[in-house]
This record gives structure tokens, sequence and C-alpha cells, in this order.
């Protein structure tokens, strides 16, 4: 509703993934919001092949961890900005206008303490966290993500210790209250 109501934005398109968003033949695409847990390729992976689709579009980059870490892979991976799931309606309209005139934005998220809250978590284990919340087994994350299974349950060895829990249940529910992922 928030994006439907800014001035700059035409005609908003909505994918679920980065494939759906590949499936999109417009030339004319401004402005691209990532979130980093998509289903499938997630959002920092899908940069740069929506990068060569859609070259003039910008990318904003969205995440419920407003962790440095994320930001620095978002840039590295080359997005335009970044942004927290918990920004304010000023703070993603002024994003907005910053990236439709050409410019970046990194602002700094601002809250020390939140950030410090909510464990760093390599891009590859969002998106294993991702695929497990939706209760997906090792050996379905392994075949979705191309990876051996084993890799799998050192991810989940990880991520279950990055978020001071003992079950894959609990690491859902962790992981959801603190905006990791949605």
């Amino acid at each position: 509703m928030l994006l439907a109501q800014h001035p700059q934005l035409g005609e908003l398109l909505e994918a679920g993934s980065v494939a759906e968003a590949r499936r999109i033949e417009r030339p004319d695409v401004a402005l691209i919001i990532l979130d980093v847990c998509m289903p499938g390729l997630n959002g920092l992976e899908g940069i740069a092949l929506l990068r060569r689709q859609f070259p003039v579009a910008s990318v904003l980059v969205l995440s419920g961890n407003d962790d440095f870490g994320w930001r620095t892979q978002a840039r590295e991976k080359g997005a335009d900005g970044f942004l927290s799931k918990a920004a304010d309606a000023d703070q993603i309209s002024a994003a907005i206008d910053v990236l439709l005139s050409g410019e970046q934005s990194w602002s700094d998220p601002g809250n020390a303490e939140v950030t410090a809250a909510v464990p760093a978590l390599t891009a590859r284990q969002v998106e294993v966290l991702c695929l497990l919340a939706e209760g997906r087994s090792n050996k379905a994350i392994a075949r979705e993500l191309g990876m051996a299974e084993n890799t799998v349950r050192v991810h989940v060895s990880a991520i279950l210790a990055a978020l001071g829990v003992s079950s894959r249940t609990e690491a859902a529910v962790v992981a959801r209250v603190r905006g990791i992922i949605r």
C-alpha cells in the first residue's frame, strides 16, 4: 500500500521469487526491491541475474536482520541500497527517492542494540533457514539448493548455534520473531 502511494512510482509489478521476477518482460523497470529471504534463489544471490535483465533498475535489498553483514553482502553483490524491514514509511519513501534519483542508499540502521541482538548468518544459512522454516527435510533442502545433504546438516548446526536453540522448530520460531525470515 505504501509503495502504491509513492509519487515517483508508476505501475507496480510483484514477484514472489527471483525466478518469477525473471519472467517479467518489461524494459522500463526502474526499481527492484528484493527481500533477502525469498523462496528458491535468495535476494542477495538474485541481484546479478536481475541486474542483467533490468540494467537500468536500481536495486534495494530489504532484510528483517538489520545487520551490517547483510548490508555489506548486498553492496558487494551489486545492490544500490539496503533497508531494514523495521524502517518506517518516511525512511522507505526517502530510500526510494534517493534510488530513483540515481544515487545509492546505505543509511545506518541507527539501533546498535537491535543489530547486536541479531546473529550474523551467511546468505546461504538464511536460504537453508527459510527452507527449514517451511518444514523441509535436509534431503529436500539439499536438492533445492544443489548441495550435499551433509553440507545442509553443517548449516543447520551452525544456524542452531547462532540462534541459541536446540531444534529446527525453535530456530524457525526465533528467526521469525527476530525478523530474520518472514
